[in-house]
């Protein structure tokens, strides 16, 4: 079968002498690892935890939210990555939503996950503390006994979903995306088939594991034997260090943390002699950050996709800096194509129109959410929301988007959300959320926001209000307007407030 579940059970190393994950004081070679994995896969089972059902993981980066990962998949368990930077509040939705019957969290959230649970008890069988990054606990230690051997596991189809994403709704719901089983086989295959096995190459994991991007790298990487060095700590002068200490030789992450990398090392001067390449994406990549790289002889290279997409293309300095504000060439097995995003033709090469997609690893939809399925999924096309074009070399270049997407630092935030939780604060008559250029994010959110007359209503009581229910990066500047621009149908003219916000 062409699943991912079949990658586990016969792709993943046995070997005694190469490191698998490393985090903390902890080494596991890939005969420890896959062992680990089996056992877990086994108390899951023992649990009650079968096939399909939903396992929700909110830990940081460690050997536990690893083998957590590859043990659900392995009983063909439904995995669901939950972002750390949530609210209480978004994750009791979320959560809600796609009814866990297991739920593994870090020590850390322990505070944040007793204001959630009540909300899962009918669902929830199984709720294990797993510890930190460096140290597991006795509860999740416990589930890693008897023999190791590969357990015995109800088969999975390509089409059974395996990962569940989150993306924010431009209803203010987040939409639960389906990643298949052979969707992932497919994208892992067509990635090794590029860059050839990737056996021993040390790669420090510092990206937090609920981005997609963080999640191909560890199915990819784990397929052919590359060793993990896990953190969940992003400080750029402790990376350094490790980057120094464990001869890192790639990484994955997005442009504001290469930006604050480079700041530092431009002080610390610390031996990054054993990186060969580094990997970026997720949001505009400015070529002058590449350039830097290139500059003390890193190779910085970019890539452009999305959660229902995964990989779409890829640039390498190899293709030239010509073309480095592309988003390179598309990957193998992906067509593209650019079309009118109000007739769906497809447009003459260097016309700009809306960026459509279909490769083998596409998202099989939006789960409980045919709607929003048909606006993006069309005849196995799937229709992105960006705007661009390509060039006469085939490179794609994107050139905004259609879709009223806010992206700060990878993360995506969607202006419908935030406007759904300012209505709620009493004494506001309406209100529209945009994007407006950071220099180091790329996007952050302002709120232009008219009161029905609340003249005592302040800047500082709406980011409270809203504290308490987004997360930080979601948190928008503010402006009270005494009108917001409408057009003769009464809708929000958000680019003319784009425009009034960059001038002020």
């Amino acid at each position: 079968m062409e699943t991912l579940q079949h990658l586990i059970l016969h792709d993943i190393s046995n070997s005694e002498e190469i490191e698998a994950v490393k985090s903390g004081a902890h080494t596991l070679t890939y005969a420890e690892y896959r062992k680990r994995i089996n056992q877990l896969a086994q108390s899951l089972l023992d649990k009650g935890i079968k096939k399909d059902d939903r396992v929700a993981m909110l830990c940081k980066n460690g050997h536990a939210s690893s083998i957590v990962m590859f043990a659900a998949l392995e009983i063909g368990a439904v995995v669901v990555p939950v972002s750390w930077q949530l609210t209480p509040y978004e994750m009791t939705g979320i959560l809600a939503a796609c009814e866990p019957k297991a739920v593994f969290y870090g020590t850390e959230f322990k505070e944040i996950m007793e204001e959630v649970l009540p909300a899962l008890a009918s669902s929830l069988k199984l709720k294990v503390v797993t510890g930190t990054a460096a140290e597991t606990t006795p509860e999740f230690d416990a589930l890693l006994t008897g023999s190791g051997d590969t357990p015995d596991v109800e088969t999975v189809s390509e089409n059974d979903t395996a990962l569940l994403m989150f993306t924010s709704g431009t209803t203010g719901n987040p939409k639960r995306c389906m990643i298949t089983h052979g969707g992932i086989y497919n994208y892992v295959k067509a990635t090794l088939a590029y860059t050839g096995r990737m056996q021993n190459v040390r790669f420090l994991a510092c990206h937090p594991n609920y981005h997609t991007s963080a999640i191909i790298c560890q199915m990819v990487g784990t397929m052919s034997g590359t060793t993990f060095i896990m953190t969940d700590n992003q400080d750029p002068v402790e990376n350094l260090k490790l980057i120094e200490k464990e001869k890192i030789q790639t990484i994955m992450a997005l442009p504001v943390y290469f930006t604050y990398l480079l700041k530092a090392w431009e002080t610390h001067q610390t031996d990054m002699s054993s990186i060969v390449y580094l990997m970026t994406g997720g949001t505009k990549v400015p070529s002058s950050l590449i350039q830097q790289y290139r500059d003390i002889g890193i190779p910085l290279m970019h890539g452009y996709g999305s959660t229902e997409a995964w990989g779409i293309s890829s640039w390498n300095p190899q293709m030239g800096m010509d073309k480095a504000a592309s988003a390179g060439k598309p990957m193998e097995e992906v067509d593209v194509r650019i079309v009118d995003p109000e007739t769906g033709e497809v447009l003459p090469q260097g016309s700009i129109g809306e960026v459509v997609v279909t490769n083998p690893f596409l998202f099989k939809g939006y789960e409980g959410n045919e709607e929003a399925t048909r606006k993006v999924l069309k005849d196995g096309w799937f229709h992105t929301g960006d705007s661009g074009y390509v060039d006469e070399d085939g490179f794609i270049f994107i050139t905004g988007r259609y879709k009223d997407v806010i992206i700060y630092g990878g993360d995506n935030i969607y202006p419908d959300q935030i406007e759904e939780v300012i209505q709620q604060v009493p004494g506001i008559l309406e209100t529209a959320v945009v994007g407006i250029p950071d220099p180091l994010y790329g996007e952050k959110p302002k709120a232009f926001i008219v009161t029905n007359g609340r003249e005592d209503l302040t800047e500082e009581e709406v980011t409270r209000f809203l504290q308490e229910r987004l997360a930080a990066f979601k948190i928008p500047e503010i402006e009270f307007v005494s009108e917001l621009p409408k057009n003769n149908l009464g809708k929000v003219r958000k680019d003319v407030l784009r425009k009034q916000a960059v001038r002020s």
